[in-house]
C-alpha cells in the first residue's frame, strides 16, 4: 500500500510539473496571437515596413521608394497585401548597377490606381545606357488605369529600353500582373528581350491589352523586342488587339475575348501561336499578314456566334469598333497552320462564311 501511494504521488508530481511548464508556453502563444490580431489595423513600423518585413506603402512616395530600392539594392522587395495607393505621376525605376542577380518587386497583389494626367504611364522600368539590366522580376500587381471613370493612363506597366542593346532590359519575368482601364496594359518597348510573361492580364483598355514595339529602327541604337515567351496571356475586351506582337514571340494557352481588332495581331509574323482560344474577338483570333522568318499557328480554337463584336458606349449610344468573328486565322502567304478549328453557336450555326482560315 505504501508503495502504491508513493507511485500515485510521483505521477501527480509529474503531471503538476508538466502543467506548470506548459502554462507559460500557452500564455506566450496567446500573447503572440493577440498582437497579431491587433496589428491588422495598426500602422506599420517606421519607413512603411511592418514587423514581418513586408512593405506596407500607404502613399505613392513610399510605393515609388520601395520599387527603386529593389533596383538600387538588387533584391526583390515584397509588399504587404494591404497596400493600396493612387499614383498621380509616373513612377520611373532605373537600375544603375547590375550584378546579374534577380531584382524587381513582388506586389503581393497590391492594388495601384491611376489618378494622374491622361496618357501618362503608371509604372516604367527604364533601361540605363551602359548597364546590362538583366534579371528584372515583377509579380503580383493589380494596376488600374482609371479609364472607366476618368482619363486613362498611357501604359499601366512599361518596360522601356530606348538606347538599344547598350541599355537593354533582358532575362525578365512578369508574372500574375493584372491591368485594366488604361490606354495600354503592358508595353514592351525597345531593347527588351529574352523574357517570360506568365499569367498576365489586360482588360478594358482603350487600345491594346499588350503592345510590343521596336524603337529607332533606322539608327545604330535600334531597340529590338525579341525572344518573348507568353504563357497564358488573358487579354480581353480591349478596343485594339489583345496582344500586338513582334515576330520573335511564342504565345501559348492564351484567352482572347471580345477584342476589337483580334486576339493576337502580328504585322511582321508570329514565331508560334499554340493552343490559344478566342471568342468573338475581331474578325479573326490571329491576324498574321506576313510570314516573317516562319510563322506557325498551331492547335488553337476560335468560337463565334457570328454577330457579337466589340462596341463602345459614346454619347449615350453604342458604337461598333470591331467586326463579328468569321475566322480563326487571317494570314499572309507562307504562314503555316496545323490542327486549328473554329466552332459556331447561336445564329452562326450552319453559316458557311465562317471558316478556320480567311
Amino acid at each position: 500500500m505504501a508503495k502504491l501511494q508513493m507511485g500515485r504521488r510521483a505521477i501527480a508530481a509529474v503531471i503538476a510539473t508538466a502543467a506548470a511548464a506548459a502554462a507559460p508556453l500557452l500564455g506566450a502563444r496567446a500573447q503572440s496571437q493577440a498582437p497579431r490580431e491587433q496589428d491588422r489595423s495598426r500602422p506599420p513600423a517606421e519607413g512603411g515596413r511592418d514587423r514581418s518585413g513586408l512593405i506596407w506603402a500607404r502613399n505613392e512616395t513610399e510605393f515609388a521608394q520601395a520599387l527603386q530600392s529593389g533596383a538600387d539594392d538588387r533584391y526583390v522587395p515584397m509588399f504587404d497585401p494591404r497596400t493600396q495607393v493612387t499614383l498621380t505621376k509616373t513612377v520611373t525605376v532605373r537600375q544603375r548597377n547590375n550584378d546579374g542577380s534577380p531584382w524587381g518587386a513582388n506586389g503581393n497583389f497590391a492594388r495601384v490606381d491611376w489618378g494622374g494626367p491622361a496618357d501618362a504611364d503608371m509604372i516604367v522600368y527604364r533601361g540605363v545606357k551602359g548597364v546590362q539590366n538583366r534579371g528584372l522580376f515583377l509579380e503580383k500587381f493589380s494596376l488600374s488605369g482609371n479609364g472607366y471613370k476618368g482619363a486613362p493612363c498611357g501604359a499601366c506597366l512599361k518596360l522601356y529600353a530606348p538606347d538599344g542593346d547598350e541599355g537593354a532590359l533582358y532575362k525578365f519575368t512578369l508574372r500574375d500582373i493584372y491591368t485594366s482601364y488604361g490606354t495600354y496594359g503592358i508595353v514592351l518597348q525597345g531593347a527588351v528581350f529574352e523574357g517570360m510573361c506568365e499569367n498576365v492580364h489586360g482588360e478594358n483598355h482603350r487600345k491594346d491589352g499588350m503592345l510590343m514595339q521596336h524603337t529607332n529602327m533606322r539608327r545604330d541604337n535600334r531597340g529590338i523586342v525579341s525572344n518573348v515567351q507568353l504563357i497564358h496571356p488573358n487579354m480581353s475586351r480591349n478596343m485594339g488587339a489583345g496582344v500586338r506582337s513582334v515576330y520573335s514571340c511564342n504565345a501559348a494557352f492564351g484567352s482572347f475575348i471580345l477584342n476589337a481588332e483580334g486576339g493576337i495581331v502580328a504585322p511582321d509574323g508570329l514565331r508560334v501561336g499554340f493552343a490559344n482560344n478566342g471568342e468573338n474577338t475581331g474578325e479573326a483570333v490571329y491576324v498574321v499578314p506576313s510570314n516573317g522568318y516562319g510563322s506557325n499557328i498551331l492547335y488553337s480554337e476560335g468560337s463565334t456566334d457570328g454577330s457579337t463584336h466589340a462596341r463602345e458606349f459614346v454619347d449615350g449610344q453604342w458604337k461598333s469598333v470591331g467586326k463579328p468573328q468569321l475566322y480563326l486565322l487571317s494570314r499572309g502567304d507562307g504562314v503555316n497552320e496545323t490542327g486549328n478549328h473554329i466552332a459556331t453557336y447561336g445564329n452562326a450555326v450552319g453559316n458557311r462564311g465562317i471558316r478556320t482560315v480567311k
